[in-house]
């Protein structure tokens, strides 16, 4: 899924991200152009660790379209998939989740351990017209769905 090999991923910081979120709703209503937005959130046993969180974000970023952009929002992951319908985006979602779930991360001090990703996922301009309504939508599915 991404464009070239070996390009340096950024992971974005949550006012960065936030930024790129009002950017993109307003290049995607003036072009009439579809947009996703995917909150994920990784847990796992034991008490979050950073560098755990940051290599689970770095895994996202590495299957997604350089066009992509992936971060923070609080404790979560965010991923904006832009020119990305919902249809897509749900698939998109399923991927990462099917591919993280699949393995393992080490977790100091406990070893290797098992992560679980929970999504919430909205899109323009099926759910929400707005950046902070696509956020608001995508945290209510976040919550919303079923743990692993």
């Amino acid at each position: 899924m991404t464009d070239e090999p070996g390009s340096p991923l950024r992971i974005f910081s949550e006012t960065e991200i936030r930024h790129f979120l009002a950017r993109e709703v307003q290049r995607c209503t003036r072009y009439q152009d579809f947009l996703s937005v995917c909150l994920i959130r990784a847990t796992y046993a034991g008490a979050p660790v950073p560098e755990v969180d940051r290599a689970v974000t770095s895994r996202i970023a590495e299957m997604l379209r350089s066009t992509d952009i992936v971060g923070a929002i609080g404790p979560d992951i965010a991923v904006l998939l832009v020119h990305t319908p919902d249809t897509d985006a749900g698939m998109i979602a399923d991927r990462i989740r099917d591919r993280i779930q699949g393995d393992t991360v080490e977790v100091p001090p406990a070893g290797r351990t098992h992560v679980t990703l929970t999504v919430g996922l909205a899109s323009f301009p099926t759910d929400a017209t707005s950046d902070g309504g696509l956020l608001a939508h995508a945290e209510t599915q976040l919550q919303a769905a079923p743990r692993d």
